[in-house]
């Protein structure tokens, strides 16, 4: 009976021994890629792109200050001279805007010779060349005195916003069979992007080239 107990131990002990190794290996096999050159396109930075190993885009800065740009100005129209004048465009004005106007992504490490990570790491960054309407009914009046020249306007309030992107692959000096070896570091940060977000809508009447 001993020797039964003391074999049954001795065969826990390895098979525990055996799940403790797989384990190990597992993670680091998680943590460890192999990337052929025609994969990785030799960046240093290889994005993430699933798998639980992600890239994502990471909010560094909003500007304190947001900014109208003036996306439409329709026809002038000048209230004629000794005289007031009460004026309505009463038409309706559909104007498509980006929301990333002026705005710009750098990849930094994980840049390539062909740009390839290019297109993997836009649609992280949120609201990135996309598009949005503004449609807008003219139907109020504005009071002008003589002289004075208006115009209907549509105005896309932005703000700066700037960031970088988190977490890739990084190359090592570690040659495998067909690449190279890439380890993932969900803390390694590079690149940079930039984008003016859209935020709201004004309309109405420029008055004298002001709002």
């Amino acid at each position: 009976m001993f020797k039964t107990t003391w074999l049954n131990r001795v065969l826990m002990c390895g098979a525990l021994a055996v799940a403790t190794l797989a384990t190990t290996e597992g993670t680091a096999s998680a943590a460890t890629q192999c990337f052929s050159q025609s994969y990785s396109d030799g960046a240093n930075i290889v994005p993430g792109t699933g798998g639980g190993n992600v890239t994502r885009s990471i909010t560094r800065q909003r500007a304190a200050n947001t900014w109208d740009d003036w996306v439409w100005r329709g026809t002038e129209f000048q209230c004629p001279r000794g005289r007031t004048c009460d004026y309505a465009w009463e038409k309706s004005k559909t104007t498509t805007t980006g929301w990333a106007i002026g705005g710009g992504i750098e990849l930094g490490n994980a840049s390539s010779p062909s740009k390839k990570w290019y297109n993997a790491t836009v649609p992280l960054v949120v609201g990135y060349q996309r598009t949005t309407q503004l449609t807008t009914a003219f139907t109020w009046t504005v009071h002008l005195n003589g002289g004075d020249v208006a115009q209907p306007v549509q105005v896309a309030v932005r703000r700066w916003t700037q960031g970088d992107f988190a977490g890739g692959w990084v190359r090592t000096n570690r040659g495998c069979q067909g690449g190279t070896t890439y380890e993932w570091n969900g803390n390694t940060r590079f690149g940079d992007w930039t984008r003016n977000v859209f935020e709201k809508e004004k309309v109405g009447y420029a008055v004298n080239g002001r709002m």
